[in-house]
């Protein structure tokens, strides 16, 4: 699979830039189809995602149902990232987004009606959060209008979320949309969050240059426990069915089972497909979508 075609309907508006997105670099998509019995994986497919726009920057995959991702692309405007619709049954793409300004982070909101980004106002460094609804992508509302410099989120459920704060030492905020109200957790975090089956927070915690963990944060009861150590040089995760983590370094994809393993596996070598410099990742059935950071 190469998705190439373009078919294009839908405005909307926002903006980011102040972590380096001022210089974009060039980066790829790919999609790994695979089957596992814990540490034995089975490599079935590798479709390459990004052929619309070979050279620009094609970021930050959010799956949206079965057969669907947002992501954050320049394929319209070369520098000016907007959010982007591939849909990987039909191998079409649609434009979501259209403004002067960038795009960065798209994310369905948990109501399940339209869209959230991180938006970087006009004096390119001011970072708020977005909401549009899928009737009018053309107007949106600033959400939480007292936090100008959040760098990445995830929505924890229809009214709470958790944010990466800027600047460094980078804070763990969580904020409610209905009250209006935010409080900090923890600093020196990374930029993955994600959501277990129990609906706890899970994210990074840098301790060094060298040493990062895995926590997770429950926050109704306000508790943060370590559930393992991360994988050294990579900050980007994702989990998949059983609770087991994949974290990608380099070319390879490793393995780490919470309560099982006691250390990270490898399970997957893609340098043959090209693919050297993993970033994000997105998980749905069996089928991971990774950035790949050209050479």
């Amino acid at each position: 699979m190469s998705i190439t075609r373009i078919t294009s309907s839908f405005i909307l508006i926002i903006t980011a830039v102040q972590l380096g997105w001022s210089q974009l670099p060039a980066t790829e998509l790919f999609m790994i189809n695979y089957s596992n019995v814990d540490t034995q994986f089975n490599l079935k497919k590798v479709s390459y995602l990004s052929g619309f726009n070979p050279l620009g920057y094609n970021n930050q995959p959010t799956f949206i149902g079965l057969d669907q991702l947002y992501i954050s692309s320049d394929v319209y405007s070369v520098g000016v990232p907007e959010v982007i619709k591939l849909d990987l049954y039909d191998e079409t793409l649609q434009r979501i987004t259209m403004s002067e300004e960038s795009d960065f982070s798209p994310s369905p909101l948990p109501r399940g009606q339209g869209l959230s980004t991180v938006r970087i106002e006009t004096d390119g460094v001011t970072q708020t959060l977005w909401a549009y609804n899928d009737r009018d992508f053309n107007t949106g509302a600033r959400i939480l209008e007292d936090i100008a410099n959040i760098g990445y989120y995830k929505w924890l459920s229809d009214d709470e979320l958790a944010m990466f704060l800027l600047p460094e030492p980078f804070t763990l905020s969580i904020g409610n949309i209905t009250t209006g109200q935010t409080r900090s957790v923890i600093d020196n975090i990374g930029r993955c969050m994600m959501q277990d089956d129990k609906g706890r927070l899970l994210f990074t915690h840098n301790i060094n240059d060298t040493l990062s963990y895995i926590k997770s944060y429950d926050v109704e009861n306000n508790k943060i426990e370590v559930v393992c150590q991360a994988l050294q040089g990579s900050q980007d995760y994702v989990t998949i069915p059983g609770g087991a983590f994949l974290m990608a370094k380099q070319g390879q994809i490793y393995y780490f089972q919470p309560d099982i393993s006691t250390s990270w596996t490898e399970v997957l070598d893609l340098t043959e497909y090209g693919i050297t410099d993993i970033t994000r990742l997105a998980y749905s059935r069996g089928r991971l979508v990774l950035v790949n950071t050209k050479q």
